[in-house]
């Protein structure tokens, strides 16, 4: 009979820890679930697209018996705790660590409190579960089963695709008239538009979105969309691979940590800290010697130092600080090497035709444009008409071991503008020798201060670019992070027209607020599928 009634004790008690087990489980999973759904709120407030539903305040503590509309709390109500904290019941309270041991502190990965000063948030879940037989022993008609979990806006290495920053206008992409955007390559993700607005992505008239060759195997990439519309317009076409992905988590802007020139506090990129504001172009010593006296210099047809490849001659232009406006018209600029940091934008009027140069300058093998104050880059009609000495594919790699894009040769033979972003420095390729493709740095970065940006491309000329392409208004410092919210901030605005149809072409990504394609327009993008700069995530860090 003891035997007996200590069988039976002990089959009672297994049913108790048996019911505490499986509470265990369901709380944890509810408490994945409310960390999860508070983290996507944290990455939305970081990139200025809050929705303004998540029911509670960033950075405060609170428990869902009070706010038990917080988004945190509806999903840990929908796996079955709603925080009533009685007995039996639960509590779900909510808070936001400093730090967690599971996330590292030192580059790389970067500190998420560089980009957001409420990086992560916990969930802690208190189930207050009832006990049958147990309670014969210990007295206690309930027993407390414990589960948290943390999650975070964390910075995590990730491709860069074609990226719309803007995070609430209608019509954010917008493809008009007859304009096209193709991808070549990339991560399987080619374009993502972070719009709120049901209307973020506009294609009207008979504008074409071609992903049919994106993505690593070149079998078609999607396009991301956060708020709309729901399903693909016509005009896409998506390849086998290819997808129409709603709703889309927003992605954040790469260069955001990217320092601006004379900019403070930022990390190092490539060893590299970031450059002070350059001081005045310097003349070349070669042609000093020939009697040049102030930047531009005029080079003659195949000079053996800058290179020149227009028979009625060249003018030079070297890195350094331009107070006023690069214009250039009816004639061909060759650049040196190096950061040109231009007060006014660079104009390139028709009958210009612009080329890197083959001269040392800083030795990075490329050229940053960095445009201070509100003026940008503006390509005017027939640029790049004229005929010149062809450009070969094979000068855009940086190596002899990078590879080009599938759709280039080495012997391919390019007529009109070209410009080449770094290969090292700062602004070169932050994968360095890693990347075996031919990619580069950031070739046009504007003043992240500057209002009403306007980037254009028009006319029927020819533009081929390798690199990067930044166009982002965050805020009045001009840094990458703690961006102000729109309509005031995210309004740079990159814009092809005409008929410039007769070759855009593009080695590299493109960052911008808005992007808008009219007329015949149309622009043809390489992309990098490797993950080189780093973004938010939501991340569940335990």
């Amino acid at each position: 009979m003891a035997l007996g009634v200590f069988l039976l004790a002990g089959v009672a008690f297994a049913v108790d820890i048996a019911n505490l087990w499986f509470h265990r489980q369901t709380s944890q999973n509810a408490a994945d679930a409310a960390c999860a759904a508070g983290a996507m709120d944290l990455l939305l407030a970081a990139q200025g697209a809050s929705t303004g539903n998540q029911g509670f305040t960033i950075g405060t503590p609170f428990d869902c018996a009070t706010k038990a509309t917080a988004a945190p709390c509806v999903y840990a109500a929908l796996n079955g705790y709603n925080g009533t904290n009685s007995i039996p019941g639960n509590q779900v309270q909510v808070s936001f660590p400093a730090s967690d041991p599971n996330v590292a502190s030192s580059t790389p990965p970067l500190p998420p409190t560089a980009m957001t000063n409420y990086p992560l948030i916990r969930v802690d879940v208190t189930d207050h579960v009832q006990t049958f037989f147990s309670a014969l022993v210990s007295g206690n008609r309930s027993q407390d089963v414990r589960a948290f979990a943390v999650c975070g806006s964390l910075l995590v290495q990730g491709s860069t695709p074609v990226l719309v920053l803007d995070p609430s206008s209608s019509g954010a992409l917008s493809l008009q008239g007859n304009s096209s955007i193709s991808i070549y390559g990339g991560p399987s993700k080619g374009v993502q538009v972070n719009s709120s607005s049901l209307q973020g992505v506009n294609i009207g008239g008979n504008g074409a979105l071609n992903l049919s060759q994106g993505g690593p195997n070149l079998t078609g990439s999607s396009i991301g969309v956060y708020g709309g519309p729901a399903s693909a317009p016509g005009g896409i076409s998506f390849g086998t691979t290819g997808s129409w992905s709603y709703p889309s988590s927003v992605v954040s802007d790469p260069f955001a940590l990217v320092c601006a020139p004379g900019q403070t506090g930022c990390p190092k990129i490539n060893g590299y800290s970031a450059p002070a504001v350059p001081g005045a172009p310097q003349i070349p010593s070669d042609l000093a010697a020939k009697g040049c006296k102030s930047i531009p210099c005029a080079l003659s047809y195949h000079d053996a130092v800058h290179g020149c490849p227009r028979s009625s001659g060249c003018k030079l232009y070297t890195s350094g600080y331009y107070g006023s406006k690069i214009s250039i018209s009816n004639t061909a600029a060759i650049f040196d090497p190096g950061l040109y940091y231009i007060v006014g934008g660079l104009a390139l009027n028709s009958g210009s035709t612009v080329r890197p140069g083959t001269g040392t300058g800083d030795g990075s093998g490329g050229t940053t444009f960095y445009f201070s104050g509100a003026s940008s880059v503006t390509v005017a009609s027939n640029s790049g008409s004229a005929t010149l000495d062809p450009f070969y594919a094979s000068s855009l790699s940086c190596s002899a071991g990078s590879i080009l894009p599938g759709n280039l040769t080495p012997t391919t033979a390019l007529q009109g503008n070209f410009l080449m972003a770094p290969c090292t420095g700062y602004y070169g390729d932050p994968l360095g020798a890693a990347d075996t493709l031919a990619e580069r740095g950031i070739l046009f970065f504007q003043d992240r201060s500057a209002s009403g940006v306007n980037a254009t491309w028009g006319g029927g000329g020819k533009f081929m670019t390798a690199g990067a392409m930044y166009f982002h208004h965050c805020n009045a410092a001009g840094t990458g992070v703690a961006c102000g919210s729109p309509p005031t901030y995210y309004d740079a605005t990159f814009s092809v027209g005409g008929n410039s149809c007769a070759g855009a072409y593009a080695v590299g990504n493109l960052i911008v607020d808005r992007l808008t394609l009219s007329g015949t327009a149309c622009v043809t993008m390489d992309l990098n599928p490797n993950s080189a700069y780093s973004t938010l995530k939501a991340t569940m860090v335990r």
